[in-house]
């Protein structure tokens, strides 16, 4: 094997490390860090980002009024673990203000080091199960106390909070239903008003 091919062979098996990740400035790409290993991310469909951009609204105006935490949506980096690296993106997250500092702290954040209070995830038809398990699995193990699940073909979001050992899936909102938020239990958003705005 030729020179060049044994250093691109490198190349591509060396894992990204948390000191070079550090260094690197945020891009703005859509991609996540799987044991070092950076995996892109496919674009998004428009009705992916309408939800997205509904969950945002409606979430805002809750963050807004109540005062208390951010929303942020994808390619915001949450670190789930430095050694090995593990990096994802969820869709849409609401964290408190108090475990990023203050309001401010936004400005100069470049990634999330701490446990989003809500993750958000609008399911795609590519999303295999193997793939969603390991985004929940490393939701449960960074410590997330909700995940919503927001799924386009019956048009249905699932809850699920954080329990010691495992995810308790709740039962799912569809129609007039209110989504049942235990991080933001005042929050009155049906499951009509992320699909249908």
């Amino acid at each position: 094997m030729a020179l060049p091919q044994v250093l691109e062979q490198q190349r591509e098996t060396k894992r990204l490390q948390w000191e070079d990740y550090v260094q690197m400035p945020p891009k703005g790409e859509h991609a996540e860090i799987v044991d070092g290993e950076v995996i892109p991310l496919p674009g998004a469909t428009p009705v992916h980002q309408q939800i997205v951009a509904r969950l945002c609204w409606l979430l805002n105006a809750e963050a807004t009024v109540r005062e208390r935490g951010a929303v942020m949506t994808a390619p915001v980096d949450v670190v789930v673990s430095k050694e090995p690296l593990r990096v994802r993106q969820p869709d849409v997250l609401y964290i408190l203000y108090e475990k990023i500092g203050e309001r401010d702290a936004l400005r100069t954040l470049s990634r999330v080091e701490a446990a989003p209070d809500l993750v958000i995830e609008v399911l795609s038809p590519n999303d295999t199960v193997e793939q969603l398990n390991a985004k929940l699995r490393d939701y449960h193990t960074l410590g997330v106390p909700e995940v919503w699940l927001v799924d386009l073909t019956p048009n249905h979001v699932f809850v699920l909070t954080r329990e010691e050992e495992e995810w308790h899936w709740h039962q799912p909102a569809s129609g007039e239903e209110t989504i049942p938020s235990q991080q933001l239990p005042q929050l009155q958003i049906t499951a009509r008003a992320v699909f249908e705005g």
